[in-house]
């Protein structure tokens, strides 16, 4: 299967660093950092990352618990081929004149929706490094379909910024993700902008900018978003205080949290809570 492999196992505490084939990291039941030049992705259940081949980076995890990892490696003559089919239309592949394009995956932390986030866990469950070479083969051609997919969206994405150079737009757009996953992963702190900005390495006007070409919004309208959704989600699955509530996700002041609360909903927060929706 030419060098094709997975990495399916168990750790509370491991370190790794170098580089390796164009690869898809998930884990379960736990959670772990990559370090890939100065961008830090902290991936958590159901999240899976994306790295190209010969990207250099670290691998750390340290938790009280197992943390599973489940990650999937193509060889790179597998994915040139893949690559050329995927691009060649039946007339060209009937002629054995595939196309001949390169890609280059957008290196950045996914979502745990979609084909790939579907096809990593049934991997997971069935253990399918343990599978016939048939069933491993459909595996690996069904999984790095799936992944041209969402490379494809994410270069879409990425083409939002208004810059010349591809390779720019990839870079800055690499760049603004990892910002936006740190705003998601500390949406209930008080971020300064400086801060969101050393996490993209950009400075605070560039990081504005893009981050408005790239998501449509301003970092303080999507943390306030991120902050109403949890708090939403409070309100109708427990039964805190709304001004407990209000506290967990980031605001001190009970006029601030109200006024987001029903400019982004609607309603407010007594009236979700008291059912009136």
């Amino acid at each position: 299967m030419e060098s094709n492999f997975i990495i399916h196992q168990h750790a509370r505490q491991y370190q790794w660093s170098g580089e390796c084939f164009l690869s898809v990291k998930s884990f379960y039941k736990g959670e772990a950092n990559y370090q890939v030049k100065h961008k830090l992705y902290e991936l958590r259940e159901g999240d899976f990352l994306i790295l190209n081949e010969c990207s250099r980076y670290n691998l750390t995890i340290d938790t009280p618990h197992d943390t599973e990892s489940f990650c999937v490696f193509f060889s790179p003559d597998y994915v040139q081929r893949h690559i050329m089919a995927y691009f060649s239309s039946d007339e060209q592949l009937l002629d054995g004149k595939e196309n001949t394009e390169s890609v280059k995956f957008i290196e950045k932390k996914f979502r745990s929706k979609g084909p790939v986030s579907s096809l990593l866990q049934q991997g997971q469950q069935a253990d399918i490094s343990h599978k016939s070479q048939l069933e491993q083969e459909e595996y690996y051609q069904h999984l790095l379909a799936a992944i041209m997919y969402e490379n494809s969206g994410a270069i879409r994405e990425a083409d939002r910024l208004d810059l010349k150079r591809k390779s720019t737009r990839v870079e800055i757009y690499e760049r603004i993700c990892c910002a936006r996953d740190f705003m998601e992963a500390y949406f209930y702190v008080d971020l300064s902008l400086s801060e969101i900005a050393t996490v993209a390495a950009l400075s605070e006007n560039h990081l504005l900018r893009c981050f408005k070409q790239v998501f449509g919004t301003t970092p303080f309208k999507y943390i306030s978003h991120l902050r109403i959704k949890e708090a939403y989600r409070q309100l109708k699955e427990t039964d805190k205080a709304v001004s407990d509530i209000a506290r967990s996700v980031g605001y001190d002041s009970m006029s601030n949290f109200s006024s987001y609360f029903k400019a982004i909903i609607g309603k407010s927060a007594s009236q979700i809570k008291q059912g009136d929706i």
